[in-house]
């Protein structure tokens, strides 16, 4: 019994101390937006962004040892094959977040993980709702650059329609047993008089529940994921299809890109 509070215990430690270390230095700007008939307000000054020599100091720190010590779970289940970064929303404001581009071994879904609740989270979209999401960002673009967005309108952030997709959780990227597949939406909203394109969803149900014993939570966390428009070109591109089949090609070498050729003689 005092083994099992102690290993509790360690693993809240490694959360906290985890999901603090991997706050990135914000160093993506804001988009600025200007709708027809508007007048560019005053900038705020805004604390996220500008980082003191002793913040950016801190935040170049080596990854936590208690993360090196619980590297158990699912290190093997996904091909992390780049890095980019995603906002999401603390207490104090706005944060981005260091993210890792991955791809499952076992339905080849792919999409991108990170901190986000306190939890790690991997994001992963199949094949048609990679199309999905594509097809979204294309509209959010061309709604931005055509001044079509809506300052103050109703339920922004599913402007865009739903999408499917499938999360995995836990306490560090390597441990993320628990996971869920549902709906989400994609739209946009307004933080600070920037707009951010949004991918958000309500409580996924926890497959993993019954299997931990009541360990678990039934549910995952509210999400929402929030880019600006070259965090959305930058995603684009690491989730192309052709990019996607050259990382599984490289790293699975079950997979076959398409039907074998019948030999002709």
């Amino acid at each position: 019994m005092k083994k099992t509070i102690i290993y509790s215990c360690l693993l809240v430690v490694s959360a906290i101390l985890i999901s603090c270390g991997t706050t990135k230095e914000v160093q993506s700007t804001p988009d600025s937006y200007v709708a027809e008939g508007e007048t560019l307000p005053a900038i705020e000054e805004n604390a996220d962004v500008a980082a003191t020599p002793q913040q950016a100091k801190k935040a170049k720190k080596k990854k936590n040892a208690i993360e090196d010590f619980f590297t158990f779970g699912n290190k093997d289940d996904y091909i992390i094959y780049d890095n980019t970064t995603v906002f999401a929303k603390e207490i104090t404001g706005m944060k981005e977040k260091n993210a890792k581009m991955a791809i499952r071994y076992d339905n080849y879904m792919a999409g991108f993980g990170s901190y986000n609740s306190g939890l790690f989270y991997f994001v992963q979209f199949d094949k048609e709702n990679r199309k999905t999401l594509a097809t979204a960002i294309e509209s959010y673009l061309s709604d931005f650059e055509n001044k079509r967005l809506q300052r103050k309108g109703k339920h922004t952030e599913r402007a865009y329609g739903k999408i499917n997709y499938r999360i995995d959780w836990g306490t560090i990227s390597s441990s993320t047993p628990n996971n869920g597949q549902g709906e989400g939406y994609c739209g946009y909203e307004f933080y600070k008089g920037s707009p951010y394109f949004v991918i958000s969803n309500y409580p996924f149900e926890n497959n993993y529940y019954e299997r931990s014993g009541g360990a678990a939570n039934r549910e995952s966390a509210s999400l929402q994921y929030y880019f600006t428009r070259s965090q959305l070109k930058q995603l684009t591109d690491l989730l192309a299809e052709d990019v996607i089949t050259k990382h599984i090609a490289e790293n699975d070498y079950e997979f076959a890109a398409g039907p074998a050729t019948i030999d002709e003689y």
